[in-house]
């Protein structure tokens, strides 16, 4: 896990190696333990190095081929690249060490573009190729690693961190606001969006190649869910289990210290299960706990270490957001709001004091239907398939744009089946907003709704309509969640929160060709008569005590609710009604008055709204002001 850099000039200008040495080096936390730069000309790379694969010199960045026509940055793994090696060394190519960056650089000359398709892992790459003058940035399918870019005139930057380009004095950033309206819509800046106007992000399972004549994008993947593979459950469970045995295995490549986040819900216990059953040695194991007992699942995580005998450390958190806060804005560099960062950040601490790299269960409730969002969109399945059009169209335009009485808890269910069965997929996700289009609207300004030209958070979702197309209603449910809510949040929390500390976190449930047998599943079988993860959680039977298994899901969360009325309540009073978002005429302060005064008064539940807007004033004080810093503290008035 590394972060990278660089700088061309396509107009032949030299590189200001000053510029590329302190992008490379404000992602120092990132890769701490060596700091590589390459200049020639009017071109520049630079890495930040973590230490996981190959420890000596012959793995430092970037790295180039024997008569240096071809040099790559990597931040990442590739999982698959004791298979792409030997091929590549019988087609002639020598390799000088035991790297996996070394494969990128052998297999780019032999294939080209065509590398990409061909790699299996997590990774953002830069490829700067000297004869053909043109450089490629790639990305992993699902977004794991972050990779910015911005072109200005002749002159393109990428880095891993989008700080990299905010330090450089030369260059202006400008706000762009469409990318507030997707934060507050998501709770993280989309992928299709960058917080500032100038600066882009390669998307997930793309590619761009850059010469001085533009560029050109490709698509090398999407994860496909027609082909629907007939099999018995038994036959499944075999399926799965061998595929996530194979992909625990594969990460588990590492000459540094390895363990793995035990939440005690049943994806992170199934990782540390396969982890226990491939490895000769106790598994290290990691788990975060709360004095709120309605939060905590320590009890659940301990089972399973009991059960696993492995070496087991838990973090009790308290209410010490606000002496961390400022730090972790500054960390993400975009404005996010999930919570959960908080806690990630926290157990990747603890863990970090014990091993370099961490397995964890993210992805399980992505590829085998584990949100409330898949039940419901199994019940709305069926209200589809058996409610005629002639009569569903009109009783959903009635439900979705009427208030229902407060008590008739039947019509509210019936409106829940017809927002999930909407053929609007901005519909479907509106149970999952922070800020739903009318209370946006409420929020905003009239000067701030005009900036936005258009509904930029609901375009993020017409964006996904063509791969959603014929798919039935669970299928869409689950890949407009990979699509969006995965890079959009999850991944990014997890990156950013584990590269604080220089962790790097791997995720066994987003492995490929389990994600392509995850494609394969009918819904039938995969939330089989509603009911969550029904595969996984027979499979989880074989290995795992069932009061882990069958319990309610709380996620990974904070008492947040909570800590705002109380801990918190003091800090939303000092800086929202007359903050930045207010004095710049983006905000009203009424409305922002009334979240907090509702949500004081438990007359409403405004948490995820208030964190998001507490995240964004603190973001712009950091990032356009520059008053705020990372290591201020938040309790002084």
């Amino acid at each position: 896990m590394c972060a990278i850099c660089g700088i061309i000039n396509f107009d032949g200008r030299p590189v200001a190696e000053p510029d590329l040495v302190r992008m490379r080096d404000i992602m120092v936390n990132r890769g701490p333990d060596h700091g590589g730069l390459w200049r020639n000309g009017s071109a520049g790379l630079g890495h930040r190095r973590l230490k996981i694969l190959d420890l000596s010199p012959n793995g430092n960045q970037p790295m180039p081929n024997e008569d240096e026509s071809v040099w790559v940055v990597l931040n990442g793994e590739i999982y698959n690249f004791p298979e792409l090696r030997p091929q590549l060394e019988a087609c002639g190519h020598r390799f000088r060490s035991t790297s996996d960056t070394e494969v990128l650089v052998h297999g780019y000359e032999e294939w080209g573009e065509d590398l990409i398709p061909k790699l299996d892992g997590m990774f953002a790459i830069g490829i700067w190729d000297t004869r053909r003058q043109q450089l490629l940035l790639a990305r992993d399918r699902f977004g794991k690693k972050p990779l910015y870019y911005m072109q200005k005139a002749q002159t393109l930057l990428f880095a891993s961190d989008i700080k990299a380009f905010w330090t450089l004095p030369n260059i202006q950033l400008s706000i762009n606001f469409p990318a507030i309206d997707c934060y507050l819509h998501h709770l993280g800046v989309t992928q299709r969006h960058a917080i500032f106007k100038e600066i882009s992000k390669i998307q997930p399972a793309h590619y761009t190649v850059f010469n001085q004549h533009g560029s050109r994008t490709v698509r090398y993947w999407q994860q496909s869910f027609v082909g629907k593979l007939n099999l018995s459950e038994a036959e499944w469970l075999e399926q799965i289990e061998a595929a996530l045995q194979a992909a625990v295995k594969r990460r588990l490549m590492s000459d540094v210290p390895l363990g793995a986040f035990l939440s005690g819900g049943v994806d992170s216990s199934l990782v540390v299960a396969f982890m226990s059953k491939v490895t000769n040695r106790p598994v290290k194991t990691f788990s975060i706990g709360f004095q709120e007992q309605d939060y905590s699942e320590l009890k659940f995580a301990r089972l399973v270490a009991q059960q696993y005998q492995s070496e087991h450390e838990e973090i009790m958190l308290q209410p010490e957001v606000i002496s961390i806060l400022p730090s972790l804005v500054w960390e993400y560099g975009e404005p996010f709001a999930d919570s959960s960062a908080i806690p990630t950040f926290y157990v990747s601490q603890a863990a970090r004091r014990f091993v370099t790299v961490a397995l964890s269960g993210d992805g399980g409730d992505e590829m085998f239907g584990g949100y409330d969002i898949a039940r419901a969109a199994w019940h709305a399945w069926q209200y589809d398939r058996f409610l005629p059009r002639v009569i569903r169209q009109p009783l959903e335009k009635f439900l979705l744009n009427h208030p229902l009485p407060d008590r008739n808890r039947w019509l509210h269910k019936l409106k829940t089946l017809a927002v999930h069965a909407s053929d609007d997929p901005a519909i479907r996700h509106s149970y999952s907003m922070a800020f739903g289009p009318a209370q946006r609207q409420r929020l905003y300004t009239p000067a701030f709704s005009a900036a936005l030209h258009g509904q930029p958070a609901r375009e993020v979702y017409e964006l996904c309509q063509p791969a959603l197309t014929g798919l039935n209603l669970v299928d869409q449910h689950l890949l407009l969640t990979i699509l969006t809510r995965l890079p959009n949040d999850y991944l990014v929390k997890v990156d950013v929160a584990s590269m604080k500390v220089a962790l790097e976190v791997r995720s066994p449930f987003l492995d490929t060709a389990l994600a392509e047998l995850s494609g394969a599943m009918p819904p039938e079988i995969k939330v089989r008569g509603g009911r969550q993860k029904y595969l996984l959680k027979k499979l989880a039977e074989r290995h795992l005590p069932r009061q882990v298994i069958y319990r309610r899901k709380r996620g990974f969360a904070l008492p947040l609710e909570h800590w705002l009325r109380r801990d918190l309540a003091p800090l939303l009073r000092q800086l929202l009604p007359d903050g930045r978002l207010v004095q710049n005429d983006w905000f009203n302060k009424a409305e922002i008055s009334r979240l907090i005064s509702e949500h004081q008064n438990l007359t409403a539940d405004h948490t995820h709204r208030l964190w998001a807007l507490l995240w964004l004033e603190l973001w712009h004080r950091m990032f356009i002001d520059r008053t705020l810093k990372p290591t201020d503290s938040l309790s002084e008035p």
